[in-house]
C-alpha cells in the first residue's frame, strides 16, 4: 500500500516533503485512504487546471468559473483532511495539464472547459460513491453536498462550452 501510494501520488520524486512539520507521506496516508484517493486526485486536477485558467483564460466566464472551482476544491480537500493540492496528479491528468499549458487564447478556453466537463463527470461518479459508502463522516458529508454542486457545475460548463462555439 505505502509503495503504491507513493508512486500514485508522485511523491517518489520529491521524497518526504513536509507540510506544517508533518511528513507529507504520513499526512497523506492518514487522510487519504484508498476510497478518498480518487476524489482527491480528481480534485487536484480541477484545482490545478483552474489555477492555470485564472492566469490564461481569455473568456470572462472561464475565469469566473475557474475562481469558483479553486475555492470549491480547496474546501473539499480540507473536508477530506488534506491540504489542497496534496498528492499531485494522475498520469493522464498530468498529460492533459501539459496540453493546456501548450495552448493559448480561445483554444485554451475551449480545452479548459472540455477538460473540466470530463473531469466533473468523473468526479460526479466518484463523489456519489463516496457519499453512499465513505467511512470518514466529514469527507462523506462533503461528497453529499458535492454531488448537487458538481451537477450544477456541469450545467454551467456546458453552457460556457456552447457559448465558446
Amino acid at each position: 500500500m505505502e509503495r503504491r501510494l507513493v508512486l500514485t501520488t508522485g511523491l517518489a520524486t520529491f521524497g518526504l516533503a513536509a507540510i506544517g512539520g508533518t511528513p507529507l507521506l504520513a499526512q497523506t496516508e492518514a487522510a487519504m485512504d484508498e476510497a478518498k484517493l480518487p476524489a482527491l486526485l480528481g480534485g487536484n486536477f480541477a484545482l490545478m487546471t483552474s489555477q492555470l485558467a485564472q492566469e490564461r483564460g481569455t473568456n470572462e466566464s472561464v475565469r469566473i468559473f475557474a475562481g469558483l472551482e479553486i475555492a470549491e476544491q480547496q474546501a473539499v480537500a480540507m473536508a477530506f483532511g488534506v491540504e489542497p493540492g496534496t498528492g499531485g496528479l494522475r498520469e493522464d491528468h498530468a498529460s492533459m495539464m501539459q496540453q493546456l499549458e501548450a495552448v493559448q487564447g480561445q483554444e485554451f478556453d475551449t480545452l479548459y472547459i472540455d477538460t473540466q466537463i470530463t473531469g466533473h463527470e468523473e468526479l460526479l461518479t466518484i463523489h456519489r460513491a463516496y457519499a453512499a459508502n465513505g467511512q470518514d463522516p466529514m469527507a462523506r458529508g462533503a461528497s453529499m453536498v458535492g454531488v448537487p454542486s458538481i451537477e450544477t457545475h456541469l450545467a454551467m460548463l456546458r453552457g460556457i462550452r456552447q457559448s465558446l462555439g
